[in-house]
Order: structure tokens, then sequence, then C-alpha cells
């Protein structure tokens, strides 16, 4: 393997069964210029083995194309090492990438950006991240899930994120997959059950949740129609992309 341009895993690495044969920055379906209404990120957590040389090269063909990026974690600090995300916000603001939320994106265009996001609902190790954050001058997305067992502290927690200009977006009422339920129960009751119940309530405390997370990046064409009624884009990961 070059030194340097680590391979990413993919489905079959997370199988054990083996390693993808692509490069992160070789993946088109992780760059996008708002063409598509499901867009697609590539994990940096820890289990897919980020190198600084690798966060480089994908820094560098989003600037050179002016694409947006796309890349998420989970929980800073348990499931994503800190000195990877400040790798990332450190390589974006050496590459004079923007950092662009997905309610911009929802919106148009960002030339030249990088869409950071965070997934499910880690409202202390998100709050901990507020001064890198800060420091770099960087908005990210937060898509939560579970809004509705949070606690009156975590609801502060998340209010002063979006007061800090970082973009609230939605990730589903109870993390199931959406594939797995609309199998089981029907598209329809996957809506009413798992995506209106919460998403009523972020709507009802202010925040417009325009773009929806897939738990596990499960999703299929039927469930991406069913959604278009609620959200202006989706986001899936590199190995669901419909694309």
């Amino acid at each position: 393997m070059e030194a340097g341009r680590l391979v990413l895993c993919c489905a079959l690495a997370l199988t054990g069964l083996g390693a993808c044969a692509r490069t992160m920055s070789d993946a088109n379906d992780i760059y996008s210029r708002g063409e598509h209404f499901v867009l697609c990120s590539n994990s940096i957590d820890d289990k897919t083995h980020v190198t600084g040389a690798l966060i480089g090269d994908v820094m560098n063909r989003a600037s050179a194309d002016q694409t947006t990026l796309h890349l998420y974690a989970h929980s800073p600090g348990e499931t994503v090492q800190l000195t990877t995300i400040e790798s990332v916000l450190a390589a974006a603001t050496a590459h004079e990438l923007e950092f662009a939320t997905y309610e911009q994106l929802s919106a148009g265009i960002v030339p030249g950006s990088l869409a950071l996001s965070f997934d499910d609902h880690s409202l202390a190790s998100w709050t901990a991240l507020r001064p890198m954050l800060a420091r770099y001058d960087a908005r990210v997305t937060f898509f939560v899930s579970e809004f509705l067992e949070l606690t009156g502290e975590e609801r502060a927690q998340l209010r002063r994120l979006s007061d800090d200009g970082h973009d609230i977006e939605y990730h589903s009422t109870q993390h199931l997959s959406a594939v797995d339920y609309a199998a089981a129960h029907g598209v329809e009751s996957y809506v009413a059950n798992e995506i209106l119940p919460a998403l009523r309530a972020m709507r009802a405390e202010g925040y417009p949740t325009t773009v929806f997370a897939y738990p596990f990046g499960a999703r299929n064409a039927d469930t991406d129609a069913a959604l278009a009624r609620y959200f202006t884009r989706l986001r899936a990961i590199r190995t669901t992309c419909p694309w």
C-alpha cells in the first residue's frame, strides 16, 4: 500500500471480509456540486483509520474541483479522536475551504467547501467540541436522533450549539433502519412512527430541520421518495450512495 494513501474500509471491510479498492480521495460520490437530492458522506470515525495524508488528499481535491466534500463522525473523543477532528479542521483551513452546513447546501451550492457533520445525540461531547470549532471558525451540522428522549440540559446544550451558528438537522425518532422498518411495516408506517414524532417536536422548538441523515445510511428509492415530502435533501453514506 502506498505510504500516506491508506485505503478506506468499505462495506466488505466492515464485515471483516476484505478492503475497498479505492481511496477516499477517489470516491466521486462524497463530493457534490448541488446536483443531487441524496448527498453521500464518508466516516472519519476511528474504525475507518483515516490518515493525515488522506485527509490532505480529499481537501486538495475539493479545493481543486471546487466541490463540497462530505465527512461525518459520531461522538468526539469516543468514536473519533479529537486529534482526527482537528486534523480535518486544520486541513480545510489550509486548503481555504469554506465550512458548509447542510442548511446552506439545501439552499444552494457552496463551491470549495467541507460539510462536516456529527450524528446521533452525543450532546456532552458535541458541547465539549465548541472551543475547537470556534478556533477554526468552523460551522458544522449536528444530525440529531432520539430528540424526544433528550434531557432538559441536553436540549439546552443543543440550543447553545445552534446559537454558535451550527446547523441542527434530523436523524430520526428512534434511530431505526429505514429499509428494515419499511420492509416489515411499510414506508408510510416508517414515516408516521420514525420520522414525524421527533421531527414535529424539533420544528416546534424552532429548528427548521430541512435535511435528514439516514441512520446507518440505510435507504432505498422508496424511502427517498417518501421523505421527499418532508426534506429538501437527504444524507446517505458512501456505501449506500445511489450515484
